[in-house]
C-alpha cells in the first residue's frame, strides 16, 4: 500500500511539473522567495467510518494544517484531522458499533491546484484543489488503542474572500487496514471519510510576475550614442554663439532710446538723424474771437507735437487774426494770445524747450475770415 502511494505521488508530481514547464515556455515565469506563499488553515466538520459495507453515524471533527505553494499549481501541506468517530460494524472487539472513540490522523499531502495548472491567475474567486495524503492513525477508547498507516486523497475548494483569507470546503477519504481495530485478521480495510468547513490564511506574498526588461539592439545603441555626440557638439556651438551674442548685447546697454544707430555687422554706431524739412507750416484754426482751440484742433496739435516736429528743433509759432473783423489793435492782441497759447501747450503738455520756441503775431488779410484766425508752426 505504501508502494502504491509513492508511485501515485511520483506520477502526479511529474505530470504537474510538465504542465508548469509548458506554462513557463509560454512566458508564464513567476517569482517568489522561500518566505512567500505559505498558508495555515483550520476548520471543523464531521468524521464518518465505512466498515463492513456499513456507514457509521457522524461524529465531530477538527482540522488544522499548514503548507506552502512551490508553484501556482504544486504545493504541500502537513496537518491534523480527526477528533472523534463511531464504529460502523459491531464484531466482538473493543471497537464496537455506536461507541465513540477518539480518532487522530497526522498526515502530509501533495496538492494540485487545477485552475493554475497552465497559468497563474491570482484573483480567482474559487480554486479547486486535488490532493493525495498519507499519515498515521491513532485510535483509542478507554484503555484500548492502536496505530495504523493510512493512504487517501481528497478535494478542497477555496473560495477567495481577499488576498489573505479564503473559505475552505474540504472532502477527504483515507483507507486504513482493518486489522489493528479487530481481534481477528480479516484482511479488509476501513475507510474514514471526513467533511469540513474552515478558513485558510495566506502568509507572505503571492507569486509575482517579474518585470520584463528588453535589451535594445546593439546597433540601435550605437546610433543613439552617435546622435548624442552630435547633439552635444551642436550644443557646444550654440553656447559659443550665445556667448558672442552676449558680448554684442553688452555693447548695446549704453545705447540711448530715441537715437538712430547703424549696424556694420559687428557694432552699432550712432547715425546722424535725418532732418526733415517742412516747406509749409502746420496750421491750427481758431473760432471767432477765441484764444483757445476746440477739441478737434487740440487733437491736431497733439499729432503735430508727436510726429511733425522734434523737441530739439527751433520752431516759429505765429498767431493770426482776421483783418476784416474787429479793429487792428484787438486783432494784434488776439494773434499774440493765440501764439502764446499754443507755445504753452507744447511746453507744458509735450515737454518742448521754451528757449527753442519763438512766437510772433500777425493780422492776415484773406478772402475768407476763417483763413485769418489761425496759428502756424514751422521749423526755423
Amino acid at each position: 500500500m505504501k508502494k502504491t502511494f509513492v508511485t501515485l505521488t511520483a506520477a502526479l508530481m511529474a505530470a504537474l511539473l510538465s504542465f508548469q514547464v509548458s506554462a513557463q515556455e509560454q512566458g508564464e515565469v513567476l517569482v517568489g522567495s522561500s518566505a512567500d506563499n505559505w498558508f495555515i488553515g483550520f476548520g471543523g466538520g464531521v468524521n464518518l467510518v465505512f466498515d463492513s459495507f456499513k456507514l457509521s453515524t457522524p461524529a465531530p471533527a477538527a482540522q488544522l494544517y499548514f503548507g506552502k505553494w512551490f508553484t501556482p499549481a504544486i504545493g504541500f501541506r502537513a496537518g491534523y484531522n480527526g477528533l472523534q468517530a463511531k464504529a460502523a460494524a459491531s464484531p466482538e472487539t473493543w471497537f464496537s458499533a455506536d461507541h465513540a472513540f477518539f480518532n487522530h490522523f497526522v498526515h502530509v499531502d501533495a496538492l494540485w491546484n487545477l485552475r493554475n495548472t497552465k497559468g497563474y491567475r491570482e484573483n480567482l474567486i474559487w480554486n479547486p484543489i486535488l490532493y493525495l495524503q498519507a499519515g498515521g492513525y491513532l485510535a483509542h477508547q478507554a484503555n484500548n488503542h492502536c496505530w495504523a498507516f493510512g493512504l487517501g486523497g481528497g478535494f478542497q475548494n477555496l473560495f477567495r474572500i481577499s488576498d489573505k483569507i479564503s473559505i475552505s470546503l474540504d472532502l477527504s477519504a483515507v483507507l486504513a487496514p482493518e486489522r489493528p481495530y479487530r481481534n481477528y485478521t480479516s484482511g479488509r480495510f476501513v475507510i474514514f471519510p471526513t467533511a469540513s468547513l474552515g478558513l485558510v490564511i495566506n502568509l507572505g506574498k503571492k507569486f509575482r510576475r517579474p518585470v520584463k526588461v528588453e535589451v535594445p539592439d546593439p546597433n540601435i545603441i550605437g546610433n543613439l550614442k552617435t546622435q548624442l555626440s552630435q547633439t552635444n557638439e551642436r550644443l557646444a556651438n550654440a553656447e559659443a554663439q550665445i556667448g558672442e551674442l552676449q558680448v554684442k548685447a553688452d555693447k548695446i546697454d549704453d545705447l540711448y532710446a530715441g537715437r538712430l544707430y547703424e549696424f556694420d555687422g559687428e557694432n552699432l554706431n550712432e547715425a546722424r538723424p535725418v532732418v526733415e524739412s517742412h516747406p509749409t507750416p502746420e496750421i491750427l484754426y481758431f473760432e471767432l474771437a477765441k484764444t483757445t482751440l476746440d477739441p478737434r484742433e487740440l487733437a491736431r496739435l497733439e499729432y503735430y507735437a508727436q510726429h511733425s516736429f522734434k523737441k530739439d528743433q527751433r520752431l516759429l509759432i505765429t498767431g493770426g487774426a482776421d483783418l476784416g473783423t474787429g479793429s487792428l489793435e484787438v486783432n494784434k492782441r488776439l494773434s499774440k494770445q493765440r501764439a502764446e497759447y499754443v507755445k504753452g501747450i507744447l511746453v507744458n503738455q509735450f515737454g518742448y524747450n521754451p528757449d527753442l520756441l519763438q512766437t510772433d503775431a500777425d493780422v492776415i488779410p484773406s478772402d475768407s475770415p476763417i483763413k485769418g484766425r489761425i496759428v502756424t508752426i514751422e521749423v526755423l
